[in-house]
């Protein structure tokens, strides 16, 4: 059954739903006596009562109340708008969102229709954690479950690893990554670290209840030259010197400004981590204990897939075949090079070097987003950095 289709004549229905094409549903209404705890309340949708189709799998649709506005996820952008309430009686008005498009099936159809009907509802009814919306004959139109009342939040922030979805801005727009792009948030006590997309970067943080400063950010210089990759990392890092607050929920951390506009929105980082999963930059070369820091300027990457390790070595595209045994033994044939010639001559140096080391490597090992490369004896690891999905 397709989904799209569904969901269109379900967003007909719901605006049929006065002339009775959805009578059957008429629910019990409200009693009002257990429905004015709305301010300082989060829950999340399970349900668009009017329907029979699931929500669409892997959205998460929220609705936030403050004293006077609300507003939450509506399974793609963020959203806003104003209430009163009149003991059972509710009004909205004023919604708004940001403007991002997601491509997944279902996805902006569901948003629609889940905004039109918040647009609609009437009258709200609690019962223990679950809140129902009502539209204005009655009808079950929207339901939450409560999302639990969240402690002192700042404890909950050093060891988290983070993966961001949605960079937005002052103006209420916001945009999802770049396709093939990684951007990652690790905390420590009190320091801070990931992957800006190109560049590691690293810095400090000090929290306080909700309120978050990060300051003393620094990044590695390297170059990446895929389209828009360095424009969204140097916009990336000065939002992370603007946010000002930071809300935790079940599966997000957001980042808020000091307007209150949510600028960076992460999801838990996956920690899935393979040889073939993976994009991988050189960090070191250690010799007989002496490490040498890759120059960074230029990056030189390795991308194994299907029998096949390649990328750049500093200036020079290589490709050469590998195996791995089932006991973990690594195995890498002496690359092929392209010829070209690149200034300094240290970069040419370190080139060489790599392109001479890659066979002597015998095993490896994946330490958190670390590939390191040794020879048999282990005198001698090529340490490289996780940076983007293969």
């Amino acid at each position: 059954m397709k989904l799209l289709p569904i969901l269109a004549c379900l967003f007909l229905a719901a605006c049929l739903a006065v002339a009775g094409c959805v009578g059957d549903q008429q629910a019990t209404p409200p009693d009002g006596k257990a429905v004015l705890a709305l301010p300082g309340t989060e829950w999340e949708l399970t349900a668009i009562a009017i329907t029979s189709v699931n929500l669409v799998k892997g959205t998460t649709i929220t609705l936030a109340f403050d004293e006077e506005s609300l507003g939450g996820t509506a399974g793609c952008n963020l959203y806003f708008g104003s209430y009163t309430l009149d003991e059972y009686r509710i009004s909205i008005e004023g919604i708004g969102s940001t403007l991002m498009y997601c491509g997944d099936p279902g996805v902006m159809e569901q948003e629609q229709l889940y905004l039109s009907l918040l647009s609609d509802v009437a009258t709200v009814r609690i019962d223990g954690d679950t809140l129902t919306l009502f539209d204005a004959d009655g009808v079950e139109s929207l339901i939450f479950e409560k999302i639990p009342e969240k402690g002192p939040v700042a404890s909950a922030i050093p060891g988290t690893a983070w993966e961001l979805g949605t960079i937005g801005s002052r103006d209420g727009t916001a945009s999802s990554v770049l396709s093939g792009t990684t951007i990652t948030l690790v905390f420590d006590e009190e320091a801070l670290s990931g992957s800006a997309g190109c560049n590691r970067y690293f810095g400090s943080f000090e929290a306080n209840g909700n309120g978050i400063a990060i300051d003393g950010i620094g990044s590695t210089k390297m170059f990446c030259g895929d389209a828009g990759v360095m424009d969204q990392e140097q916009k990336y890092i000065a939002t992370l010197g603007e946010v000002s607050s930071f809300e935790i929920g079940s599966e997000t951390l957001t980042l808020f400004d000091e307007e209150g506009h949510a600028r960076l929105i992460f999801h838990p980082k996956s920690t899935e981590i393979t040889l073939e999963s993976s994009r991988w930059m050189l960090e070191s070369i250690t010799e007989s204990e002496t490490v040498i820091r890759a120059l960074p300027d230029r990056a030189v990457t390795a991308i194994f897939d299907n029998g096949s390790v390649g990328g750049s070595g500093g200036c020079n595209s290589y490709s050469a075949a590998y195996e791995v045994s089932e006991n973990g033994l690594l195995k890498i044939e002496p690359p092929i090079q392209t010829l070209v010639y690149c200034m300094p001559e240290e970069l040419m140096d370190q080139e060489s070097r790599y392109f001479s080391l890659l066979p002597e490597m015998k095993a490896y090992e994946i330490e958190d987003d670390r590939l390191l490369l040794s020879s048999s004896d282990g005198e001698i690891v090529l340490s490289f950095l996780h940076i983007l999905p293969a």
